[in-house]
């Protein structure tokens, strides 16, 4: 295990910047001298460029072989202010022109340099002109961001750390009516911890490291307390290898499956303003999982190294985090179990009913499926959550799309085409009951494994309705039962019909018994697909009361 310090992570950032700087404009009489064309749109790109202003700057502060870099910095940096608008903003170039938000994000980034800059006493010609630069950079800037509005949720912290870390550094700034407008709205934090956007996987770092400024540079008295909540509650969120449980996100990383190395700045600097040991040990857990993983995530060594930088190397420790509970999140419809190499979440309001890992097996989601009415009418969404002492129920009311289940009946009248739409809330139904069931987890350590027994009840709708449990594990398992043994693959079904089968990753398994069979749809209508995974399908006919025991265990046999 590679301790998390600044002279470890150094060489990573070394090797960052030196990738980055490959694509550099280098001649002088190019009108984009300095900038960094952005592989993904071959095009020069402001944004992309930052990493490499601020990369070779931290590099520049530390090793005395970096102090010649500075001026390839400084033809980067000029070039940001050249690609700034009338506005002083820059422009994100997969969506965002003229953009207030993504220009927060490099000021957020570029008055890091001059913060550390001032406090090492960064001396000389080169360092002059590269603070005169980013001046001239942040100046323009703050002007555009103070008015320029926002699109997202996070971007308001943003915002307002680049305005707040700005008039730090250059008190002649007027940021105080934006900022006291922005902090109005107060933080957008739940009793448990969660953001808004719910997003461990991206954005609670985002919010993280804002608030965190805020804190510093304002007073907002209650920033520390937001970020101090998110982040123990994002502790609870990792599974035994240092990925993320996703599935509560409302952005991109949704069901998405990484390392949130960008969380291990946010833990130091929390640290460093209220000590909180285990976020130190959360820290190191990250990094340690992180960099098995080689460059993958090198976009997060910049503001790792700022938080080294700042609150100097962390104390030792083993990167030990919490790995025995359930919890219970009411508030955010969750429910976490922790043991050991077991990591399982049960979700309320969506249709990713319970996701299971156990090392490297991952049973990726559990999903519950009528042949009624289809859309959401058909789609076990768990309405409410219950917790007691031996597990929890997701109850699913079957009433998502309020005029189903159910036909509608004629108006009498003349309908004309352009009406139709507009109408259709004024038809009479012919209703059916809807179809209510239950998904009953109880937890479960026997001679089989560790794991969970699933009872899946239908309480009320019509019989003889085609129904569907989908185990949907991640590709690259062998999936064996007791005269079958093959490797499927993404996007393949497969019929468990009875008794049970196990899918295997390297030495973990995880197994499901016993298996159901009433039908033989591979794709029952408007059932969520899963092109991405390995499908393994239980099929009904309503009324449905089945038990299915999944078990994981690592070896040979349990």
């Amino acid at each position: 295990m590679s301790a998390l310090t600044l002279a470890n992570v150094l060489p990573h950032l070394a090797r960052y910047v030196e990738q980055l700087g490959l694509t550099q404009i280098t001649d002088p009489t190019h009108p984009n001298h300095g900038a960094l064309i952005n592989p993904a749109y071959d095009l020069p790109d402001a944004r992309y460029t930052t990493d490499f202003v601020v990369g070779s700057a931290y590099l520049a502060l530390t090793e005395p072989s970096w102090q010649d870099h500075l001026s390839r910095a400084t033809a980067a940096a000029a070039s940001m202010t050249r690609a700034q608008r009338e506005s002083g903003l820059i422009d994100l170039l997969s969506v965002n022109y003229d953009s207030s938000p993504d220009t927060g994000f490099t000021v957020q980034e570029l008055c890091t340099v001059v913060e550390l800059a001032r406090h090492r006493g960064a001396t000389g010609p080169a360092w002059a002109e590269l603070l005169q630069t980013l001046e001239t950079f942040i100046r323009r800037a703050v002007a555009g961001i103070a008015s320029g509005g926002f699109h997202t949720p996070n971007h308001r912290w943003v915002m307002v750390s680049a305005l707040v870390q700005a008039k730090a550094l250059y008190p002649d700034l007027d940021v105080d009516a934006t900022v006291r407008a922005y902090l109005a709205e107060g933080f957008d934090i739940d009793p448990e911890g969660a953001f808004i956007e719910r997003s461990v996987g991206v954005y609670d770092a985002v919010n993280d490291r804002s608030v965190l400024f805020i804190a510093e540079h304002w007073d907002a008295p209650t920033a520390l307390e937001a970020v101090i909540r998110n982040l123990t509650f994002d502790l609870h969120l990792l599974h035994a290898d240092g990925t993320a449980e996703t599935g509560l996100s409302r952005r991109q990383d949704y069901g998405t499956r990484e390392v949130p190395l960008g969380l291990a700045p946010c833990y130091l600097l929390a640290h460093r303003m209220q000590p909180h040991p285990e976020f130190v040990e959360a820290a190191q857990f990250l990094w340690t999982q992180a960099e098995a993983r080689g460059d993958r995530y090198a976009i997060h060594l910049p503001w790792l190294t700022y938080a080294l930088l700042k609150a100097g190397d962390p104390p030792a420790t083993q990167g030990q985090i919490p790995q025995e509970y359930a919890r219970h999140y009411p508030v955010n419809g969750l429910w976490r179990v922790r043991r050991g190499l077991l990591s399982a979440t049960l979700f309320r309001d969506t249709t990713r009913l319970l996701t299971f890992t156990y090392g490297a097996a991952e049973l990726s989601s559990v999903k519950i499926s009528f042949t009624y009415f289809g859309g959401p009418t058909g789609r076990f969404i768990g309405d409410s959550l219950a917790v007691d002492q031996e597990g929890a129920t997701l109850r699913s009311e079957g009433l998502h799309n309020p005029r189903r289940p159910g036909y509608e009946l004629p108006l009498g009248r003349p309908v004309p085409p352009e009406r139709w739409v507009a109408t259709m809330g004024e038809r009479s139904l012919r209703r059916l009951p809807p179809l209510t069931s239950t998904l009953r987890v109880t937890e479960v350590h026997d001679a089989h494994g560790h794991g969970f027994d699933l009872h899946f009840t239908t309480l009320d709708g019509l019989d003889r309705v085609a129904a569907q449990m989908a185990f949907d594990f991640a590709p690259g398992g062998i999936w064996e039962t007791a005269d079958t043994r093959f490797q499927p693959v993404a996007g393949q079904t497969i019929f468990l019909k009875q008794n049970g089968g196990a899918m295997r990753y390297g030495g973990d398994v995880i197994r499901l018994t016993p298996g159901a069979y009433a039908h033989g749809m591979w794709q029952m209508r408007e059932a969520e697909p899963a092109p991405e995974h390995v499908r393994v399908l239980l099929t009904f006919l309503t009324p449905v009361d089945h038990r299915v025991h999944v078990r994981a265990y690592r070896g040979l046999q349990p």
